[in-house]
């Protein structure tokens, strides 16, 4: 299955996975891509960005017993492989947006495309290895 350009307003697993729109802003000056937490459907506890990865490298390859977590692709691109139970859905996401927002039990795992690709994530829990489900067959 090969990986469809992200569409703001999708939504997959009844719900578990959707995109939200970003707008970003660019001028002569730079390009700004704000990211209002009031928009997002948790109280954010952790930010953190992916970097310095090299092309082809992949990440991730769980889903989280609990909690959400919005990811952004601020440079690059980076495809998403998304399981819950036997469907599956391939999306990439790129600096303009849309951002994927997941919901609990929803396994991804990250390919980045290119070289100096910047995945942020916005997470709705600290940090913790126990609620990690590494094989999606298991959701």
């Amino acid at each position: 299955m090969s990986a469809k350009q992200a569409e703001p307003g999708q939504g997959w697993f009844g719900g578990a996975a959707r995109l939200i729109e970003l707008k970003r802003h660019v001028d002569a000056r730079g390009a700004l891509l704000p990211i209002e937490f009031s928009g997002l459907p948790f109280a954010p506890q952790r930010l953190f960005t992916v970097a310095g990865v090299g092309a082809g490298t992949e990440r991730g390859g769980h889903a989280h017993r609990d909690g959400h977590q919005f990811l952004v692709c601020l440079q690059g691109e980076v495809e998403l492989c998304l399981r819950r139970r036997d469907e599956e859905v391939r999306i990439r996401l790129l600096p303009d947006g849309p951002g994927l927002l997941l919901g609990p039990l929803v396994w991804c795992r990250q390919t980045y495309l290119q070289d100096g690709t910047v995945l942020l994530v916005v997470a709705s829990r600290a940090y913790d290895a126990a609620s990690y489900v590494e094989d999606w067959r298991n959701l």
